[in-house]
């Protein structure tokens, strides 16, 4: 009974973490597939060729080379089903490599357990995810950046654990002459130990990416336009679109469609940025009732 009890619980937390990432495959260690931060969400997580700073290190490794200096990054995210997750990166920028350290939580707590319908349930169990990593980001040329990430993962449903790891590969590429940056990535290619009796298979995916910024303003306001395929080994390509619109020096708008995920479509977002300092707020509404979700993030320059 203890061991039915325990399978039921794994069973009903996975498939709420899947709902969260939107992909039918199956693959464990869900939260790997969400993306973090506020400025990607915003942007309808097409981000691969956007991110430079901390968030580099879950995006694009690469991208860690076009960071005009140091940073700090944290964000924190309310998300469904009382879950939260928190993402914070230390980079260091150098003038031919970066190296970012980064760590990534998840939590699901509060999820009832029942063997049948009942209107009390037998208790309640919870979800924790872990990803600790470091990422380095080198220049092979004026115009091209590579970088990879490796990445120690933890989870733990119920009282029971697994550990593992993973890799992350990355190229980015400056298009000479046009405001056009390239850019993909080979992301969670790695492996679990067993939890419980059966070993969790990563979300192994692959993201290709796109970001035209022209300098050139429309009075106060310049337009950056990202586009990002995404493709789960297990799965098929999913689109991701995103505008940012900057405001004169301060203000940063950004809307973004997320194309192929069954309950989620739209989302918006906005920053203010003052001398080092930029806050990040984005929002992304679900549907069929779920709820909505709401991203902070804090970006320090150092």
């Amino acid at each position: 009974m203890r061991t039915l009890y325990r399978r039921i619980g794994v069973l009903i937390l996975i498939l709420t973490v899947n709902i969260f990432a939107g992909d039918a495959g199956n693959t464990g260690l869900s939260f790997l597939k969400i993306g973090v931060g506020a400025p990607a969400a915003g942007m309808g997580n097409a981000y691969t060729a956007v991110a430079t700073d901390g968030l580099a290190g879950y995006w694009n490794p690469a991208g860690l080379m076009g960071a005009p200096r140091s940073n700090v990054v944290f964000t924190h995210t309310v998300w469904l089903f009382d879950a939260v997750s928190e993402f914070a990166a230390l980079q260091f920028r150098g003038k031919r490599s970066s190296l970012a350290l980064h760590l990534y939580t998840f939590y699901v707590g509060e999820i009832p357990v029942r063997l049948i319908p009942s209107a009390q349930p037998l208790g309640t169990t919870s979800a924790q995810y872990l990803s600790a990593g470091i990422s380095y980001a080198r220049r092979w040329n004026d115009r091209l950046a590579v970088g990879a990430t490796v990445k120690y993962l933890y989870e733990k449903i119920y009282i029971e654990t697994a550990t593992g790891w993973a890799v992350d590969l990355g190229l980015r590429y400056q298009v000479p002459g046009k405001p056009l940056v390239l850019a993909a990535t080979l992301q969670h290619l790695g492996t679990m130990n067993a939890l419980v009796s059966q070993a969790s298979t990563l979300p192994t995916l692959v993201r290709v990416g796109m970001l035209l910024a022209p300098q050139r303003r429309i009075g106060p306001l310049r337009v950056h336009f990202a586009l990002d395929g995404v493709r789960y080994l297990s799965g098929g390509w999913r689109l991701n679109s995103g505008l940012e619109f900057l405001l004169g020096r301060q203000l940063i708008l950004r809307t973004g469609y997320l194309a192929g995920y069954a309950e989620q479509s739209l989302a918006f977002g906005f920053g203010f940025r003052k001398a080092t300092l930029r806050l990040d707020y984005s929002f992304t509404p679900f549907a069929a009732g779920l709820g909505d979700v709401h991203r902070f993030s804090l970006y320090l320059a150092l």
